[in-house]
């Protein structure tokens, strides 16, 4: 009988924890997709000071992206990286509350690094903006003060272990950043992204979204056209969400 007992113990001890896991994951992407929400509320009007924006040009050509091949890392999996937990709606809001068009601003069919960084500036967020127009820029692990955070910026140009990127995000962290962002041409170049908050994929590839996804904690994006800006947007929380600003 006391056998029985205890087992019975364990079994409501074990559904407990199932409970409680069950719970802990349902807060956490409900707590995500509240704060991902809300920054596209706060970009409407304007009111962006406890926000962190990470602004960059596009960098893939119209021809490119037809011509994008189907090879990807293998930690990508089988399809496209989860989305951010933003409705399609709300991104889509995001994006006409953000657009340059030409009929307001006179930039033709192009918008600006510059201008992108300007228009944050002004709803008060901390601006960092990277040129990725040229290849290696980031190649020496760089670390950037935006505001009241450090953000540290790497690039990868060839195959990289997963060992030798965590030691190199692990140089950035301890010299005090909070986020650390790395860029890649392609996918393949990653053993894995785990030990990196942002990846930047700046060439064509299929499946990746320029409104980012998360890939075992990782923020996964591609840039945009050419023409067209990206923007990572980061809260007082870390909470990642990215944006398009393009002049159409």
């Amino acid at each position: 009988m006391k056998i029985t007992r205890e087992k019975i113990a364990l079994l409501i001890f074990a559904a407990l924890l199932a409970v409680v896991a069950a719970a802990s994951v349902s807060y956490f992407f409900t707590s995500r997709n509240f704060n991902v929400a809300a920054s596209y509320v706060d970009d409407q009007v304007g009111s962006m000071e406890d926000y962190t924006v990470v602004v960059y040009n596009g960098t893939v050509g119209p021809q490119e992206e037809s011509d994008a091949a189907d090879t990807a890392a293998p930690w990508m999996g089988n399809g496209a990286p989860a989305g951010q937990e933003g409705t399609d709606a709300q991104v889509e809001e995001g994006r006409k509350i953000l657009e340059l068009g030409e009929a307001e601003d006179g930039l033709g069919h192009k918008v600006y690094l510059s201008d992108v960084n300007d228009l944050y500036r002004e709803k008060g967020a901390s601006v960092l903006s990277l040129n990725l127009t040229k290849a290696g820029q980031y190649e020496e692990p760089q670390l950037f003060t935006v505001g009241e955070r450090k953000i540290g910026v790497l690039e990868v140009s060839a195959y990289v272990s997963e060992r030798k990127l965590k030691k190199l995000a692990d140089g950035l962290r301890e010299r005090g950043a909070s986020s650390v962002v790395c860029i890649a041409r392609t996918t393949v170049l990653l053993a894995s992204p785990a030990s990196v908050d942002v990846l930047i994929v700046t060439g064509p590839e299929k499946d990746l979204s320029v409104d980012g996804g998360f890939v075992d904690g990782t923020f996964v994006v591609r840039t945009p056209d050419v023409g067209s800006v990206g923007a990572l947007v980061i809260n007082h929380a870390n909470v990642v969400s990215a944006r398009v600003i393009s002049p159409e």
